[in-house]
């Protein structure tokens, strides 16, 4: 059927073009909608639309980038057309648009809701919300779209309301403008006619009296009217003050009527381009502001400054040319919206950039808020989930990592029920993601009236905190060990000249406990003699430059003979801070040859007995020392190994793992790395420190001190299998479940037999709990898993999913026979009594069992077909179990 020009399309298409707001810029008056949408009903994407003819175009848009997308592919199109709210809850399951390209590609629209926008009785857009995931719509939250819809489209058509009140009253004033004219011109021609018409005469009298009427009406409407009216002549005296001007300015009407406009209520700033435009208007009836609606600043009888809104009419009075001006204080309404934006924008900008993540919900528990940080903890936004799902949802965990968090203490639970919370700590662990621990603290959130209005969690991520102190503890122990077994006097100093780290052989140098060392100066610790010959070094080093040098000292009375080495540290911008010191005491050797011998022999039994590899390559990265343990880790002697290269010594497969970080050293930075060492049947994992030797600016040699780090790799295995296992009953928990489920859809797809999935739980457990107490429950819970796992074979997985809930995965089921013997002898097994201490129990069993069959399992299909048997075996009564086959409905 052809489409005419006064189809209902055209008519439709005609209102929106009436509206002049298409291909228009974004403005915050639709904005601030968008994003209270979007807030409101938790989703990602809130949109303004216009529907034109061939395109939706988006007024406003708050989480999409696009301006618009074709109307053939448009959900708003739907709205438009039937003039009322869709609703798709799952448009992957809606055939009226499963197969639109905004459902298969960006942005991947899973659920739409949109409510019409109407202008002169025709749908001419929408306000829509859009998620990306499937969810429920109940009425409440329809009639909350509808309000928000109205508000939307009060804002869409107040231009157009604005526009007619204007065009009302320049009409009114016209008409009354023309009124006068003709009553004007008709009483000239009554009063040259006079003396001839008494007709005429009389017909003059009823237009005075009509005139009268009209006058009186619109004295009326000027003096009733919530806005100011101003009257004023060619000579830009006042005319006209209606009581609202009163009100308004200050002035009351006898003060004003008369007086000049100007000197009442315009600016001086103003007044000079104030007289020119009326002068200008009166000779030529151009002006910049008649029929316009206008915002300029004005004053009051008290000098106080308000900002009003305009709008200026002009029209003639007994040959005159007269201007009227209706006018508004808008200086509060200015004010207010202002500050609300400010303060919105505000608390947008703070919530996005603090380094601190911030959630929050309503009275009813629906997510509010999730800010930019809390987005990156979780790798999730804010989503329609009940509290009691968000352990589960948001991966979250008590403090050790691995314990999943009850729902009741999920901060923002306990926040929800009236608890103040401070730094709680907690882990947030997503599938794929690295965990974070974070300290969270939240209060609840109330109205002046103390209602409740929900509730407010600040979490702080202290994971690199955590992380770095134990860094560093773990780098003073290795300090401290390499430290304590070098023949050195080493210290480290701070930018304030004090000592914050001494070894044994410092502090007993200095002859001082380490007390009276640490956290002291420097200066403190030499005479005023024997700390002037050290100041110039120390100017250096503080200086930021290296100071190495030969000096005999005075040390309680002693002579002392020492090569020192002050080494400057620098912050990350190369600013000098403080200095590491390094003494080579040489009183020894210079005494005697063979005290020295003796140390050097020291030195060797103690690197020997140390269980750790120690070495020193020179600076033609040959061994020069290798202590005894080469010898029991790698079978050769260190003196096999001197002055060879580490290829030479222990061939390429040793040498490679450590290449990356030995060249780090030879380049003058300490570095670290960890790998293995293969030696007949034994596999160590071992940890190396490669630690530069430096040398007038230039490195001469480095040290390796390699550990065993095989226990505590060892100690680290055990605790993931801690976390795939319930430490209550000590079955395999949800997460070993489900990686066992998909290793079964993977062997299912490569051929194996069918398998089953029976999901169980305990016959009103909560009325056990209720009686007996939960440590009565706990021992159902453990005799019940015993008796579980002796009923099926040994390679059948067992897990305990939460609370009373178990699943049994059945390998290589041959038949639905072999799933019915299984279930039946787990029945038998349970119905025997429960001998819990002072207790016996009658305890039951309901099970629900999923059959894959076919070499075909998807694992999710699967979990569901294992639930909806369970529910009707419960539906069929307790004690009993129901097989369903995958895809079969009960």
């Amino acid at each position: 059927m052809l489409m005419t020009s006064t189809t209902p399309e055209t008519s439709r298409l005609a209102a929106l073009a009436a509206l002049d707001l298409l291909d228009t810029g974004p403005e915050p008056r639709f904005d601030r909608f968008t994003r209270l949408a979007a807030l409101t009903f938790g989703v990602p994407i809130a949109l303004v639309t216009l529907v034109d003819e061939n395109r939706q175009w988006f007024k406003s848009r708050c989480g999409l980038d696009v301006e618009e997308t074709p109307r053939s592919a448009a959900f708003c199109g739907h709205v438009v057309a039937q003039r009322a709210m869709l609703v798709v809850e799952d448009a992957a399951l809606d055939p009226r648009v499963a197969d639109d390209p905004l459902v298969k590609g960006e942005p991947y629209i899973r659920f739409y809701a949109g409510q019409p926008l109407f202008c002169d009785g025709h749908a001419v857009g929408t306000l829509c919300i859009v998620d990306r995931n499937p969810r429920r719509f109940d009425e409440r939250r329809r009639q909350c779209l509808r309000d928000l819809a109205d508000l939307v489209e009060v804002e869409l058509n107040q231009a157009r309301v604005a526009t007619a009140r204007v065009m009302a009253d320049q009409a009114l004033k016209s008409l009354n403008a023309e009124l006068e004219q003709r009553v004007a011109r008709r009483t000239a021609e009554l009063e040259t006619r006079l003396g001839e018409l008494s007709a005429e005469a009389a017909q003059r009298k009823a237009a005075e009296t009509s005139l009268r009427d009209a006058q009186s009406w619109n004295d009326t409407i000027v003096a009733t009217s919530y806005s100011a009216f101003v009257g004023a002549d060619r000579e830009g005296r006042i005319m006209e003050w209606n009581p609202a001007a009163e009100r308004i300015f200050g002035w009351s009407r006898g003060e004003a009527v008369g007086r000049p406009l100007a000197e009442l209520i315009v600016p001086e700033e103003l007044r000079a381009a104030h007289a020119a435009g009326m002068e200008r208007f009166l000779a030529t009836g151009v002006s910049t502001v008649v029929d316009r609606r206008i915002e300029l600043p004005a004053l009051t009888a008290n000098g106080r400054r308000l900002t009003v809104e305009m709008r200026v009419g002009a029209y003639e009075w007994q040959g005159r040319r007269c201007v009227g001006a209706f006018l508004d204080d808008v200086s509060e309404r200015n004010r207010t919206r202002q500050q609300l934006e400010e303060k919105q924008e505000l608390l947008d900008a703070v919530l996005e950039s603090i380094d601190v993540a911030v959630v929050a919900c309503d009275a009813e528990g629906n997510l509010t808020l999730f800010n930019k940080k809390a987005r990156m903890l979780h790798g999730l936004g804010q989503e329609c989930v009940t509290s009691s799902d968000w352990p589960t949802y948001y991966s979250l965990f008590e403090a050790d990592g691995h314990t999943p968090l009850p729902a009741d203490e999920v901060p923002l639970a306990r926040v929800l029920r009236g608890e103040v919370v401070r730094e709680q700590a907690m882990t947030v662990a997503p599938a794929g993601r690295p965990a974070a621990t974070l300290l969270a603290s939240g209060r609840p959130l109330r109205s002046k009236s103390g209602r409740a209005l929900g509730a407010v969690v600040a979490m702080q991520d202290i994971t690199e905190r955590n992380a770095a102190r134990e860094q560093m503890e773990t780098s003073e122990r290795r300090l401290r060990a390499v430290t304590e077994n070098l023949p050195a006097l080493i210290g480290k100093v701070n930018a304030a000249g004090k000592f914050v780290f001494l070894n044994g052989r410092a502090i007993q140098f200095y002859g001082k406990s380490a007390e009276a060392l640490i956290g002291h100066d420097v200066r403190d610790a030499y005479s005023e003699a024997e700390y002037a010959k050290l100041q110039p070094h120390l100017q250096r080093v503080h200086a930021g430059e290296r100071s190495t040098f030969e000096d005999v000292i005075e040390v309680n009375g002693r002579q002392l003979y020492y090569q020192c080495a002050f080494v400057p540290q620098r912050t990350a911008d190369g600013t000098p801070d403080g200095y590491y010191a390094m003494a080579f005491d040489m009183t020894a050797r210079k005494l005697s040859e063979l005290r020295q011998a003796e140390s050097e022999e020291r030195l060797r039994t103690i690197t020997d007995n140390v269980p750790v590899l120690i070495a020193y390559l020179d600076a033609d990265r040959r061994y020069a020392f290798a202590n005894a343990v080469h010898a029991s880790w790698l079978g050769v002697r260190p003196e096999q190994v001197i002055g060879l290269t580490v290829d030479e010594a222990f061939g390429p497969a040793f040498h490679a793992p450590q290449a990356k970080a030995l060249e780090q050293a030879w380049l003058g930075t300490a570095s670290q790395c960890e790998h293995e060492i293969v030696r007949k049947s034994q596999t160590r994992i071992v940890h190396s420190t490669f630690l530069p030797q430096m040398r007038g600016g230039r490195v001469v040699g480095v040290y390796i001190l390699t550990t065993d780090a095989t226990a505590s790799r060892m100690h680290e295995r055990s605790l993931h299998a801690l976390a795939h296992t319930d430490p209550l009953t000590q079955l395999p928990n949800r997460r070993r479940f489900e990686q066992a489920l998909a290793g079964a859809a993977g062997r299912a797809r490569q051929g194996d037999r069918d398998c089953a999935l029976l999901y169980l739980d305990i016959d009103f457990f909560k009325q056990i709990n209720d009686r007996y107490g939960h440590a009565t429950g706990d021992d159902v819970l453990v005799e019940f898993a015993r008796r579980l796992r002796a009923g099926v074979r040994s390679s059948d997985l067992v897990a305990r999913l939460a609370g009373d809930e178990f699943t049994v995965l059945l390998h290589d089921v041959r038949s639905e026979a072999d799933v019915e013997r299984v279930a039946r002898k787990i029945l038998d097994a349970v119905a025997e009594p429960f001998v819990l201490g002072a207790h016996t129990l009658k305890v039951g069993t309901t099970i629900g069992v999923g059959l894959a069959s076919g070499g075909g399992l998807d694992p999710r299909a699967l979990m569901e077909t294992a639930d909806r048997a369970l529910y009707a075996a419960k539906e069929a009564g307790r004690h009993t179990y129901a097989i369903l086959h995958m895809g079969e409905y009960a």
